[in-house]
Order: C-alpha cells, then sequence, then structure tokens
C-alpha cells in the first residue's frame, strides 16, 4: 500500500475516533444535562415548598406581635427596672411569690378546701404594678385584683385591690 494511502486511512480512522469521542462526549453531557434540569426541577419545587413556609412563618409571626401589642404584660424596660431590684426574673418571681401569700385571698375555702394560687399560667402579670391572680380551694374559685411594689433588695408587697367568687 502506497504511503498516501496508508497515510489517508490513519487520518480517517483519527477523524473517526475523534467523531466518536465527540458523539459519546456530546451524548454523556446530555444525559448529564436532562438529570441537572430534572435535579433543578426538584429544587425549584422544595424552594417553592420553603419559600411558602417562610411566608406563612412570617404571617404568623406578625399576627403574634399584634396580639403580643393588645397583651398586657410587662414592657422590656420594666423589666429592667424590676431586676434592677433585686427580681431576677420578674413574672416569675412575682408568680412564685403570690403562690406564697395565700393569706392575701379574703374568702375562706369550703368543704374544708384551702384557698391558694394553684396554677401559676392564671396568675397574670398586667403591668408594672398590678397581678390578676385566679384563686380556688378545689370547690370554689375566684379572681382578684392585686397592686404589688418591689424594694430594693428584691422584696415584694402586695395590697389587694378587688375580688370575686365565680
Amino acid at each position: 500500500m502506497p504511503a498516501s494511502k496508508r497515510s489517508l486511512r490513519i487520518e480517517a480512522i483519527w477523524w473517526l475516533a475523534v467523531m466518536a469521542a465527540a458523539i459519546l462526549l456530546s451524548i454523556v453531557l446530555l444525559v448529564k444535562s436532562a438529570s441537572q434540569r430534572a435535579d433543578l426541577r426538584e429544587m425549584l419545587a422544595e424552594n417553592e415548598a420553603l419559600t411558602a413556609q417562610v411566608t406563612d412563618l412570617q404571617n404568623r409571626c406578625t399576627e403574634y406581635e399584634q396580639r403580643a401589642l393588645n397583651q398586657p404584660g410587662l414592657l422590656p424596660w420594666e423589666i429592667e427596672e424590676l431586676q434592677k431590684k433585686g427580681l431576677e426574673n420578674p413574672v416569675a418571681d412575682l408568680v412564685a411569690d403570690l403562690q406564697n401569700h395565700p393569706q392575701l385571698i379574703p374568702h375562706k375555702g369550703v368543704l374544708g378546701g384551702t384557698m391558694a394560687f394553684g396554677f401559676a399560667e392564671k396568675i397574670h402579670v398586667l403591668t408594672e404594678k398590678y397581678v390578676l391572680a385566679y384563686f380556688e380551694d378545689g370547690h370554689i374559685a375566684g379572681w382578684m385584683l392585686l397592686e404589688y411594689g418591689v424594694s430594693k433588695g428584691g422584696a415584694i408587697y402586695w395590697r389587694v385591690i378587688d375580688s370575686y367568687l365565680d
């Protein structure tokens, strides 16, 4: 076989090899691209779901913030003032102290019951001056409004404003 034919044949084989490699590479890239598109669609769906969750949570936060603005309670600077007077956790300290003073309840228990501020979650610190508290003896119950003060050192004093039985 003459050298020029042989050279053409080698060149043709090289071109076929290069073309086969290019076709194979194109197929691999197309398969990979299709896989990436599927992954992208999945990620976009997940992103959409997470965006909806974030929007829902933001709406809930706004709702809770609006509710909180309408709820009585201590403001941050009032909490700081009470802490300066010696209450570490003002709301919890006020609730615990009131629960230790059942003698403030101006109503007697019935059927052998003893009046007490038994449920911490039903004692509400309304402002830096007032507390609304539920009391009961297991048979009868009521509510009372109390005024409180805190002296230096964290000593809490109470004054009954009003009370009633349910």
